[in-house]
């Protein structure tokens, strides 16, 4: 039996709730199973969405003559050829075949072909919620971008509003008031025109119509009204035409202003009374009228046809050419769809004032009560009316999330429009009788369309898989670049600001530190997305002041108009508020209201933040910039050889390592039989024979650290030979033969039961598995909810015992050591070095082809020419090193040898050399060797030949790839962070020794520097210290959720329990002397993580190397094995100390001085002291630049003589010829 201690856990939580808590990676499945539809058994039943709906949007397909029409039944989808851990393998894609029924009918005949066409490969998501694509695990980052639908902004500047038509395809629609008052139509951001002018083409026939569409009239007595009737009547608009009845002719237009004069005019024609128009909220606002004034039209007929001749100058302007192109532009699905989404934004938008048009709409297209309402809201809002009100572009109601599946239903769509025009040529250039599906289909565009999205879009990305959250994180990230978003360079400070809307949904915390800051977040930890692809967040619901236990997500919009109480307001056990007024958030305010005005309550503290965030235990006490390095660094830790869950956590652990799915998962209830390094054997109920999970060993990880399961469920075994002589439900008892000696086998612990795997009576031999722990299956309802959480059966890197791990708790104290962490920087016990507390496991893949080549066929072997016994050592009678030899920079892993010469060889040729085996005249040697700065043990070699039946791409013959791990123990120069933002390098191992110690004896691991607390602001690691001093003295996990943490009196109690004092400060004493430090130190536990910038990576030194072409200046970086830059500020220094020689040798013959290089490898050949340097290269370059630009340059020496600037080639091959020394070069 596998003695595994399980701590006590103490989560110091009153609200913290997780069962709300969403499953974590549900935007990627969810999303990934509405476009595939995979589940759905018949597959002529499929909902219009996704994959299906690109097919339905593409057919039918009609011929261009009309005699033949192709038509789309249903799609199926095949079986997956390999699974995931073979794709990784053998670098191929993780798919499933797509084939379509294809019907095609001759019209002439209604004879119908009907076939099944393979449509190509489609990714499918693995488990795990990513895809493997070329053997690399990468994810589909979701698009935050603007929804479709309507907006109404204002211009701050101008003091303007304006209203936006955006669709999710199609011509975007716009209005706004121009310099001259007149509210205008922009289609495109180009054409531009009044907007009656629009509205008339839509089939308005006049002045009057319009006037009315967007006021209201009142009718005023004229004849006879009194003087002071009179004068109200002045100065006000009429709503329509004012015609003398005897003659016809129009004596005021609609819209025109009654004067004095026109007053008598109107008395004198007898008129008794006159419609005026009712400016909303009395305000005279004439932009309508202004814009009758202007479009010079007075009916529909004439509007459109000019409406027509503004978008297609230059074509004939008929009625129908002007109504096919206004259909084309907002009326027909094929050109124009503002999607579900945009449809369901206009009709919230407009429901509150015309129920009546909006409530049910479901159109995709817009109609012409849409452009009237928007104009008729953008009148309201220049008036302003009440409850209108302008949009705020940030909001997150306005912006939504385009996940997995939609994005890849949108990448097809393209591919399917360029299928379709394929088919239509086809159609029209094969004759009728040979046509078929199969034929006219071409499936290049689709399989292009998939392998650049995969391959190369913004945001298919490479899987971040340093640890379990850094894959978490990224599966929920959310990204508002990529096509169709943001550009970081155009991004302004308000689009990337924290806004009230994110409350819940985004979190403020968590985004990156460099240009990317606001463009990149993460989803809040209770957040989901909706059917539109708004984020929602849960809320308990309030009803007459009482909290209910049932809850409800809001999307921002619908938030809009609550009261929202916070999760920490006291409730009594019936539900009501214990305070009169209590703490509410309304829009971006935060009042206090009464129990009654109050709608629903947060769920919990935590579910403003993500969950690298809610990891974060004291969150409360630490600075927002500190908090947002803790979050981003813990997804930078490198997972250790031996995990180590932190004595203080959130109570976010278990629940971020289980839906990372890392971990492995009971599946279905049942008793573990069988547990060894490979595979846990489970025994499901109701089945016969035991089901194996194959555990995943020492594999590598797209960031090179190794992802290795280890098992943590238990069996028991017998402790002696004999028969089972008694089962209760506590335990199992196993006699000897002669009775002598009874063994009880315990079948219950704190966290563990176990079920007996014999009967009474049964004989048993010692070692046999007598009971097996009993595991709970996984239960998920089919929108991916976890309802019941499997029995964790392995734990994954950086998980202990199902808890996320990435660190280690380590003794610290926070004083200043001789100067060595100043700055920041870390002294570490050697300790830590030698019991491998901080190491990790590195691994490296390198790989070679032997490729077909034109002379002939390159060969893995040992027999290479030209090297040492000793180059050998370790390789097979194949050339393929072993498993298990270690390896240094420049040793061979596989041997091959690469044919060289001018011409093919001759056949007899041929026939000799394979007699005699004369191979390494005309071999070369092409071995992989382990490249430079690397080292380690070989763990596993993997071999693909064409010959074995391997699919291996084109030309490539056999494939090896062979994987180096390498132990990386905690050196100087390694970056160490704790979870709080307390970064810093370690400076100096210090021995054991000489480390401070208690008085106990106690030694510390780590000494901070105390000035890294106060000016950061992260006081959330100094609660941590002595709560973590605490735990390992109880014995303890503490449990303490953001914002619902442990208080000042929990901290009290346990510290007293523990007998520590209760400001953690200790008398220290110096390791190197014995003496006590002056002052009492703070000491305790700190959870403390190795970061993934890891110093033996980025060290580099050179002597010699390679050169640019142009420059003649060392490549920089250490891939290209480049040297140091002194760059403007290096230079500065040296001339600051004066130290003009050493300057100048750095930046001539150490750098571009091509001759000078040469002759100073002269001088220290023959041991002269003397250096003169020449002309740098990148001189001449500037020369030959500036004579690129026409510009001729002459050298004058100190007398005004002329220097020709000789041929640099000339010189340079003078300078080879007198030295003699060929490896001046520094190939």
């Amino acid at each position: 039996m596998i003695n595994r201690v399980e701590k006590k856990r103490v989560n110091f939580g009153k609200i913290t709730n997780l069962e709300y808590l969403p499953n974590l990676i549900q935007i990627q499945k969810k999303s990934f199973d509405w476009f595939i539809q995979a589940d759905i058994k018949d597959p002529t039943k499929r909902n219009n969405q996704g994959l299906e709906a690109v097919f339905q949007e593409t057919f039918p397909i009609e011929s261009p003559n009309g005699d033949v029409i192709m038509e789309y039944s249903h799609y199926i989808l095949g079986d997956k050829r390999r699974e995931p851990q073979e794709c990784k393998d053998t670098d191929s894609t993780y798919a499933v075949p797509l084939k379509a029924v294809i019907r095609l009918i001759i019209k002439e005949t209604g004879e119908i072909r009907e076939q099944v066409v393979y449509m190509g490969d489609i990714p499918v998501m693995t488990e795990q919620g990513t895809f493997i694509i070329n053997g690399a695990e990468r994810v589909v980052v979701s698009q935050l971008h603007r929804s479709p639908g309507i907006f109404f902004a204002l211009d701050q500047m101008k003091s303007n509003f304006s209203a936006r038509v955006i669709p999710y395809r199609g011509s975007w629609l716009e209005f706004e008031i121009d310099n001259k008052g007149i509210l205008v139509t922009k289609i495109d951001r180009k054409k531009k025109f009044p907007a009656t002018l629009l509205l008339k083409a839509l089939g308005i026939q006049s002045n009057e119509e319009v006037l009315r569409l967007f006021y209201t009239s009142s009718k005023m007595k004229l004849l006879n009204a009194a003087p002071r009737d009179l004068k109200k009547i002045i100065g006000r608009r009429t709503i329509a035409d004012i015609i003398n009845l005897e003659t016809g002719e129009v004596m005021l237009e609609a819209g025109a202003k009654i004067n004095e004069d026109n007053i008598d005019i109107l008395k004198e024609m007898k008129v008794k009374e006159v419609n005026l128009i009712d400016f909303p909220n009395g305000k005279d606002n004439p932009v309508i009228i202004n814009c009758l004034e202007k479009d010079g039209v007075n009916d529909n007929e004439e509007a459109i046809k000019k409406f027509h001749l503004i978008m297609r100058p230059g074509e004939p302007s008929t009625i129908e050419n002007a109504e096919a192109e206004l259909k084309r532009l907002f009326f027909s699905p094929k050109t124009f769809d503002l999607g579900k989404v945009g449809r369901y934004k206009i009709n919230s938008k407009f429901e509150y004032h015309k129920p009546e048009f909006f409530k049910d709409c479901e159109d995709r297209t817009l109609r012409p009560e849409d452009i009237t309402e928007t104009v008729r809201y953008l009148v309201m809002l220049m008036s302003e009316v009440e409850n209108y009100f302008h949009d705020d572009i940030d909001h997150l109601g306005n912006r939504r999330i385009r996940s997995v599946g939609e994005l890849l239903s949108n990448q097809l769509k393209l591919g399917f429009a360029r299928v379709e025009r394929v088919i239509k040529e086809r159609m029209t250039v094969q004759e009728v009788e040979q046509q078929t599906p199969q034929l006219l289909i071409s499936i290049k565009p689709i399989t292009a369309v998939i392998n650049e999205f995969f391959g190369s879009s913004q945001l298919s990305q490479f899987m971040d898989q340093i640890n379990p959250l850094a894959e978490l994180t990224h599966k929920r990230r959310l990204n508002a670049l990529g096509p169709g978003g943001l550009s970081r360079d155009r991004a302004g400070f308000e689009v990337r600001d924290v806004h009230y809307s994110h409350y819940g949904r985004m979190c403020p915390i968590e985004t990156p530190e460099g240009p990317n800051i606001g463009l990149i977040l993460s989803m809040s930890s209770f957040a989901r997305v909706n059917d539109y692809g708004f984020l929602e967040s849960p809320y308990r619901i309030v009803k007459s002041g009482k909290v209910g236990k049932n809850i409800e997500f809001l999307t921002a919009d619908r938030e809009e108009y609550h009261f929202i109480a916070t999760a920490s307001s006291s409730v009594d056990d019936k539900g009501e508020f214990k305070s009169k007024l209590i703490p509410t958030r309304h829009r971006s305010d935060f009042p206090f209201r009464s129990p009654g005005e109050i709608q629903y309550m947060d769920i919990a503290p935590m579910q403003v933040v993500s969950v690298s965030t809610a990891l974060i235990p004291f969150l409360e006490h630490d600075d927002a910039n500190r908090a947002l390095m803790g979050s981003n660094m813990q997804r930078q830790a490198v997972p250790l050889l031996v995990e180590e869950a932190p004595f203080v956590g959130t109570g976010m652990e278990g629940r971020a390592a289980y839906d990372s799915r890392i971990c492995i998962v009971a599946r279905k209830n049942g008793v573990v039989v069988s547990v060894d390094a490979t595979k846990v054997m489970v025994k499901e109920d109701g089945s016969k024979d035991p089901i194996a999970y194959h555990l995943v060993k020492y594999k590598k990880t797209n960031q090179g650290t190794c992802f290795n399961q280890k098992p943590v469920v238990e069996v028991v075994h017998s402790e002696i030979d004999g028969k089972i002589s008694k089962i209760t439900k506590e335990k199992i008892e196993v006699s000897s033969e002669d009775g002598s000696n009874t063994v009880e086998h315990p079948l219950n612990t704190e966290t563990r039961n176990f079920s007996p795997l014999f009967k009474e009576g049964q004989q048993v031999v010692r070692g046999d598995i007598i009971a097996g722990q009993i595991v709970t299956g996984e239960q998920i309802e089919d929108d991916g909810t976890i309802t019941v959480q499997g029995t964790v059966l392995a734990d994954g890197p950086a998980i202990d015992n199902g808890y996320l791990a990435l660190g280690k708790n380590v003794l610290v104290g926070f004083m200043p050591w001789e100067g060595y962490n100043f700055e920041d920087a870390i002294v570490i016990s050697e300790r830590i070095v030698k019991e491998d507390v901080f190491t990790s496991i590195h691994i490296e893949e390198f790989e070679i082809q032997a490729r077909e080549t034109k002379l002939g066929q390159e060969q893995i072997t040992r027999d290479i020419p030209n090297l040492s016994d000793k180059a050998f050592r370790d390789l097979d009678e194949t050339g393929v090193i072993r498993i298990g030899a270690e390896v240094k920079a420049g040793d061979i892993l596989v041997g091959m040898v690469t044919p060289k010469g001018e011409t093919d060889l001759t056949p007899e040729y041929k026939l000799l050399h394979s007699i005699f085996g004369e191979k390494a005249k005309e071999v070369r040697d092409s071995s992989l060797r382990l490249p430079n700065g690397n080292e380690g043990t070989v763990i596993d070699i993997k071999r693909y030949s064409r010959d074995q039946g391997h699919d291996l791409a084109a030309g490539v013959e056999e494939l090896v790839k062979v994987y180096v791990a390498r132990k990386r123990k905690l050196l100087v120069g390694d970056k160490m962070a704790g979870r709080h933002g307390n970064k810093g390098v370690v400076a100096r191992v210090v021995p054991i020794e000489d480390m401070p110690y208690m008085a106990d004896g106690t030694i510390l691991d780590i000494v901070l520097n105390p000035l890294g607390v106060p000016s950061r602001m992260n006081l959330g690691q100094i609660f941590e210290t002595q709560l973590g001093f605490i735990g390992s003295k109880l014995g303890i996990h503490f449990e303490t959720p953001v914002f619902d943490g442990a208080s000042e009196n929990d901290i009290e109690k346990y510290s007293n329990d523990a007998g520590l004092p209760l400001d953690s400060k200790f008398q220290l004493y110096d390791g190197r002397t014995g003496e006590k430090f002056i002052n009492k130190v703070f000491c305790g536990y700190i959870y403390m993580m190795k970061l993934a910038h890891l110093v033996d990576d980025k060290m580099h030194a050179r002597s010699t190397g390679p050169y640019s072409l142009v420059t003649q200046q060392p490549l920089g970086g250490k891939a290209q094995f480049g040297g140091q830059r002194l760059g403007e500020m290096e230079v500065w220094a040296l001339e600051a100390y004066g130290a003009s020689h050493t300057l100048q040798e750095l930046l001539t013959i150490k750098s571009d001085d091509m001759l000078g290089r040469a002759r100073i490898y002269e001088a220290i050949v023959k041991g002269i002291h003397s250096i003169k340097s020449g002309i740098p290269e990148s001189f001449n370059v500037l020369v030959q630049e500036l004579r690129g630009l026409a510009l001729d340059i002459i050298i004058t020496d100190s007398e005004g003589s002329t220097v020709d600037i000789a041929d640099y080639e000339d010189e340079y091959s003078r300078g080879k010829k007198k030295i003699k020394i060929e490896s001046i070069e520094n190939n």
